[in-house]
């Protein structure tokens, strides 16, 4: 459920196990050998616990024997170290983060009771006790903050997933009745006119059915143009959505993003399919560059926009794939150009100014 990283980051609380130790050195080499080997112990342990919960299953299985074992190791370098307290806060963290409220109340206050019971054969001090308590319970309640916490997380990407899946339904519906309201008055008075076209070949009247057939011909480009600016325009909306999309994506997948462009500018004086332009290019990103940080920016430069992606990675060598070549081709039908550099690497799209707000050269183009 937690991320390796920040699982491992909680490895701090040891802190609380080295610090007697720190405060007052052991008295034999022996005792100093004790307590290494039980952190030794308990590391192997930890890291096994990172390995399980990679699969989800395997992992709820053996919680209860992974915390066993970290309760036996704490239980056993108590005598030697009262740090051994930081041990026992760790079965109280993963009891508080793994199991809800009603199955976590018992073995905490089993966990408090055993904790108690070996610290005051070994040091029988109130101070000690209460110390320990503290530490337990603390690191314990964290552990329940963390499980509400990645609870609500979750909860919030279901409900943008389930926002984001009824948006697309809605644009899919917008869509089927945009192109119905614009095809079917088209589509019927073709049909009309190629009846008329007939009827008046049968009544030997050529001349009028050549006009007919002209209208006809006109009809249907008009149609074909309304068609193609009208997807072109749904194309257009789609920058708004896709670059949200990728950065958080990028994100996700460790990326720090940079952005210096106006999204509705751009939108206004990019080709149609720019964003599946952008999206192969953030994926290749993600495959196969090592980098961390990304610097998406777009202006104009004379008669030409530019669309720089810049990283921080370290390419020795681009080798084109079908990707790049589709990029290539899709700028240069529209008479711009896709390049690229390296240390650091760029990818520059560059295409003519007024490429998209000209319908005719949208269809030109297409």
């Amino acid at each position: 459920m937690l991320k390796g990283s920040l699982r491992w980051g909680y490895l701090i609380y040891l802190g609380f196990y080295l610090l007697p130790v720190l405060l007052q050195q052991p008295v034999s080499v022996w005792h100093w050998v004790g307590i290494v080997a039980a952190l030794l112990a308990f590391l192997a342990l930890f890291h096994q616990l990172e390995r399980l919960e990679q699969s989800s299953s395997a992992a709820k299985r053996h919680r209860p024997w992974l915390l066993l074992g970290f309760g036996l190791i704490a239980s056993l370098v108590t005598p030697l170290n009262s740090g051994s307290m930081a041990m026992f806060a760790y079965v109280g963290f993963f009891l508080g983060f793994w199991y809800p409220y009603r199955q976590y109340m018992l073995p905490m206050l089993v966990l408090l009771g055993w904790q108690a019971l070996f610290m005051w054969l070994s040091y029988p001090t109130i101070w000690l006790q209460g110390y320990a308590f503290v530490v337990v319970l603390g690191v314990s309640i964290n552990g329940v903050i963390e499980r509400l916490r990645w609870q609500q997380s979750q909860a919030q990407e279901q409900h943008q997933t389930e926002v984001q899946l009824l948006a697309l339904q809605l644009d899919r519906e917008r869509i089927a009745r945009d192109l119905h309201d614009l095809l079917g008055h088209s589509l019927a008075s073709i049909a009309l006119k190629a009846e008329l076209v007939e009827l008046l070949l049968n009544q030997q009247q050529p001349e009028a059915a050549r006009q007919q057939l002209q209208e006809l011909q006109q009809l249907s480009r008009d149609s074909l143009q309304q068609v193609r600016t009208t997807i072109s325009g749904y194309r257009q909306q789609g920058l708004a959505i896709v670059i949200p999309q990728l950065l958080s994506q990028l994100e996700s997948s460790g990326w720090r993003c940079q952005l210096d462009l106006d999204v509705p500018t751009l939108m206004a004086n990019s080709p149609p399919d720019l964003e599946l332009m952008l999206t192969e290019l953030c994926t290749n990103l993600i495959k196969h560059s090592n980098g961390k940080l990304l610097l998406l920016s777009a202006a104009q430069q004379g008669d030409y926009w530019q669309l720089r992606l810049q990283d921080d990675g370290d390419c020795q060598h681009i080798h084109p794939g079908h990707g790049l070549t589709g990029i290539q081709s899709r700028l240069q039908s529209y008479g711009g150009d896709l390049s690229w550099q390296l240390a650091p690497t760029c990818f520059t799209l560059r295409w003519p100014v007024g490429i998209a707000g000209s319908p005719q050269a949208v269809l030109e183009s297409g």
